[in-house]
């Protein structure tokens, strides 16, 4: 008896192309709202704002490239300026602690503390909670650009745009009616802002292609800021 055996050509099954996972449905301006009650009820946060292209003119001669501190929320503050002194070309750091309407900077010559007037002071961040508020109420066209992970929280990214004279608050002595790009990432448990990417001249000195990135940290840590010995 013999048994035949039929051979049939059999092509792999077709492979499916993943469907993208669409983001859910958020109402970036809901998202925003959201953030503004958040900062506003900050009491106190660590910062970081550092130029990714350019740098920003403290003073003819003296260009800053990183800020970076901790805020008591509203009235105190204490930073660390990175700076470049054109002549002799050299790296300088200036230090500031506000308490009050009092203010305390370091010479960036010779290191020694002394008191200054509030608005001689090359940035100032009293009332943090309410210029992060008054930044983000101020974003035209908000839409959500995607969902990430940012130093390991779920964050939204919100992208939208501003006038240079809406971050006055954060960068003192902006340019008027420049248009300026910017991205935000707001953690989407508790709606805080973690991250803003600002693209774009924001001060009359500043490069065309100028972009600084601000980095909020450490909510709400108790801080403790005294006036300099």
């Amino acid at each position: 008896m013999q048994t035949w055996v039929l051979a049939t050509g059999c092509s792999p099954a077709p492979t499916s192309t993943p469907t993208p996972t669409p983001l859910p449905l958020v109402d970036p301006a809901a998202v925003l709202h959201r953030a503004v009650a958040q900062v506003l009820a900050l009491k106190s946060v660590a910062f970081t704002l550092e130029h990714q292209i350019g740098t920003t003119m403290l003073f003819p001669g003296l260009e800053m490239s990183k800020a970076s501190g901790v805020v008591d929320i509203p009235e105190k503050f204490s930073l660390k300026v990175e700076a470049e002194l054109e002549f002799p070309r050299s790296y300088v750091e200036i230090n500031i602690v506000t308490i009050g309407d009092q203010a305390y900077m370091t010479d960036f010559v010779t290191g020694q503390w002394r008191e200054v007037p509030l608005d001689a002071l090359p940035v100032s961040l009293g009332g943090l909670g309410r210029t992060l508020a008054d930044i983000i109420e101020a974003v035209e066209a908000p839409q959500l650009a995607g969902a990430e992970q940012l130093r390991g929280r779920d964050a939204w990214r919100v992208t939208g745009r501003v006038r240079s004279q809406d971050l006055a608050g954060l960068v003192p002595g902006a340019a008027e009616d420049l248009e300026v790009a910017l991205e935000l990432w707001l953690d989407q448990g508790d709606g805080l802002l973690l991250q803003a990417l600002i693209t774009g001249p924001v001060l009359p000195t500043d490069v065309p292609e100028a972009v600084r990135l601000l980095v909020l940290d450490q909510f709400n840590v108790p801080v403790n800021i005294t006036p300099p010995e």
